[in-house]
């Protein structure tokens, strides 16, 4: 008989601990000053609507937000109206700035949902921290390319124009030659199923990206231009729809934390 343990992955639809072991929530309770901790489960705060996410700036080319009433637990719908090339992302404030040795540690999952990974039209989608300039209606390129030369690390979907690829891991510094880099490229196929998206640092030179609670790849940051990004990152999530169809991302819930 097999057994199936959740040590590292955790239940299914939860935050992970092999993301979470060493955040201290209670720390990040009592120390408010010392931490920043973000938990929406998009449940709070009523019904969202496609010009209100309470405690986040929704932006995008015709932006459509809904929030899914019928299940349990809440979540919401990223997507365009309809139009060629609509985009919708949430994204918070600046966070935090990535830096080799800075002593400050980062935490980030979310849960999500891509539409049928057989659907044909130009899609993109992108699930991570970027600077907050990029956090526009165009941190996707047109006809769901690329994300935008800013400053990210995080996870990015695309079609190719037969269906929807896998999510690529991946981290940018924008205006370097070196850059974007595919940390993990097809990291995890898109299907209908949901997924769990995870980034953390270490606060030293190590960054570790994760689906479902499973490490899939480690970067060293002495990569980047000067060990640091030039600009603070902001959590965002959203999407690009081609082809004048409303292809959307399910979102059911983010969690970032990091320490000041």
């Amino acid at each position: 008989m097999g057994y199936v343990t959740y040590r590292t992955a955790g239940n299914a639809s939860q935050p992970s601990p092999s993301v979470w072991a060493d955040f201290c929530a209670l720390c990040a309770a009592v120390d408010v000053g010392d931490y920043i901790h973000i938990w929406d489960d998009f449940v709070r705060g009523g019904t969202v609507t496609d010009t209100s996410v309470a405690n986040w700036d929704l932006v995008g080319t015709n932006a459509d937000v809904s929030q899914v009433v019928d299940v349990a637990g809440g979540r919401i719908l990223l997507a365009g109206s309809g139009a060629d090339n609509d985009s919708a992302f949430i994204a918070t404030p600046d966070l935090y700035l990535l830096k080799m040795n800075n002593r400050k540690r980062f935490w980030f999952e979310a849960y999500v949902q891509l539409p049928e990974a057989g659907a044909a039209d130009d899609f993109a989608a992108f699930v991570g921290l970027i600077e907050k300039t990029g956090a526009t209606a165009e941190l996707i390129a047109d006809n769901g390319a690329t994300v935008i030369d800013e400053d990210f690390v995080g996870f990015f979907a695309e079609t190719d124009g037969t269906g929807i690829q896998a999510w690529n891991a991946t981290i940018n510094q924008g205006g370097s030659a070196n850059f974007p880099v595919n940390v993990e490229a097809d990291a995890v196929a898109v299907s209908t199923d949901w997924v769990k998206l995870g980034i953390t640092f270490d606060g030293n030179q190590t960054v570790s990206f994760y689906a479902d609670g499973v490490l899939l790849k480690t970067y060293d940051v002495d990569n980047l231009d000067s060990n640091t990004m030039a600009h603070e990152l902001c959590v965002a999530l959203g999407v690009k729809d081609g082809e004048a169809d409303a292809l959307g991302m399910n979102v059911d819930w983010v969690r970032f934390a990091c320490e000041k």
